[in-house]
């Protein structure tokens, strides 16, 4: 799919790969709906959109409630018309290491990485369905392709929505709607600040013990990830795909 002139929606965009992926979007000529749980945030990408001579609104949305969700997807049809792309972006770690972490973290990962991949989808694909194509990009991890020893809540997460992408390759035969995700290794944002937010102070520092030294690592920028991106959309034989990108290394479409 060609993005110009489409509507696009992109969750998490007030940051890091959510923010790149808008603005490489609104480059080529989409229009956005740039939707984030901080909307300051949100409007700030959309201020930078604009000044770029892109089309852009920002949205408050929490996407692991599927009413704000479906608000979501409603404002799209509302200001734009439709929609045609959805990056389902929106992401966060699961906190202190699993088993020992408090279940209300593994729920909040739960309800944020999964529930609202899926909200999206379900949501996404009703109005796509009124303009007869669409393309979903989905953004998962490396993490959801082996395994991650210090958030193994995160790395299911991902990997639920790695096998969710693959098991909806039939929406292409039956409403010609791609679906596709995009398995990052270490990017450089401010996913673990954000994870870290809503912790006590305790579990704060238990967190933040199992993430030392990953700023060390070989790391990739929000473009890289919002190329790759942009590469899934607009390549329409690629369906029910995971395209990896590590730091160093080829993209792999698996």
């Amino acid at each position: 799919m060609t993005p110009e002139g489409k509507v696009a929606v992109v969750t998490g965009a007030g940051s890091g790969i959510g923010r790149a992926s808008a603005g490489a979007l609104a480059k080529v000529g989409a229009r956005l709906l740039a939707c984030d749980i901080d909307y300051e945030s949100a409007q700030q990408t959309v201020s930078a959109i604009e000044r770029n001579g892109g089309k852009a609104f920002a949205l408050h949305a929490d996407v692991s409630k599927p009413d704000d969700v479906k608000r979501m997807i409603d404002a799209a049809v509302s200001r734009f018309g439709g929609l045609d792309i959805l990056h389902n972006n929106a992401g966060i770690l699961s906190g202190p290491r699993f088993p020992d972490s408090d279940p209300s973290c593994w729920m909040r990962a739960i309800s944020v990485n999964i529930m609202g991949v899926l909200s999206g989808i379900h949501y996404g694909t009703e109005a796509m369905r009124q303009r007869g194509c669409g393309v979903i990009i989905n953004t998962a991890s490396i993490s959801g392709l082996k395994p991650h020893f210090s958030d193994p809540v995160y790395a299911a997460t991902k990997a639920a929505v790695v096998n969710l992408t693959r098991s909806l390759a039939f929406l292409k035969k039956e409403a010609n709607i791609r679906v596709n995700c995009i398995c990052p290794g270490f990017v450089r944002t401010d996913l673990e600040s954000h994870s870290a937010a809503v912790l006590d102070p305790e579990a704060q520092r238990r967190f933040r013990s199992r993430r030392a030294g990953f700023q060390d690592l070989p790391a990739l920028e929000p473009d890289d990830i919002a190329r790759a991106v942009m590469m899934l959309i607009n390549e329409d034989g690629l369906n029910g795909k995971a395209c990896i990108v590590e730091p160093g290394e080829p993209w792999r479409v698996q």
